[in-house]
C-alpha cells in the first residue's frame, strides 16, 4: 500500500479512536474507514510501535490511544508510516552520471530536502484533535 494511502487510513483510523473512549478492535474501525482489515492491522501495529496506539490483546481487546488527539501531531503518525522514499526521490533517477547530471543532481537534493523538511513543518502543526473540529 503506498504511504500516502496508509497515511490516510493511519489518520482516518486515529480520528475513530479520538471519538471515543473505548476501546476499538481493528475489524470494526477497518468497516468504519472502508479499509482492508489486514492493511488496517499493519498500520495498527506500525502505530503501537511508535507510541501513538496501545493495543489490547485477546476477546475485550482492541486499540485506543496512548494520549489526548491534541497531543499527536500529524507528522508523528507520517513519521511512523513512512517506509518508502518520497516520490519525490525519483527525480534523482532522471539525473545521469555525467557532468551535467551530476550537478543537477546537487540541485534535486537541495530541493528534496527542503520538501522534506517543510511537509515535516506543515504536518506538525496540525494534531488529531484539528481533524475532529
Amino acid at each position: 500500500m503506498a504511504q500516502i494511502k496508509r497515511f490516510g487510513f493511519g489518520l482516518q483510523a486515529l480520528i475513530v479512536l479520538a471519538l471515543t473512549s473505548e476501546q476499538r478492535s481493528s475489524a470494526e474501525i477497518a468497516e468504519e474507514i472502508r479499509c482492508e482489515p489486514t492493511a488496517l492491522r499493519k498500520i495498527l501495529a506500525q502505530l503501537a510501535e511508535a507510541g501513538i496506539v496501545e493495543v489490547k490483546q485477546g476477546r475485550a481487546g482492541g486499540y485506543q490511544l496512548t494520549r489526548k488527539p491534541r497531543e499527536i501531531t500529524l507528522s508523528e503518525i507520517y513519521n511512523a508510516l513512512h517506509e518508502e522514499e518520497p516520490l519525490w526521490n525519483q527525480m534523482l533517477d532522471t539525473t545521469g552520471n555525467h557532468l551535467f547530471g551530476k550537478k543537477v543532481n546537487e540541485s534535486f537534493q537541495k530541493i528534496m530536502t527542503d520538501i522534506i523538511v517543510q511537509v515535516d513543518h506543515v504536518l506538525g502543526t496540525y494534531t488529531i484533535a484539528d481533524l475532529l473540529e
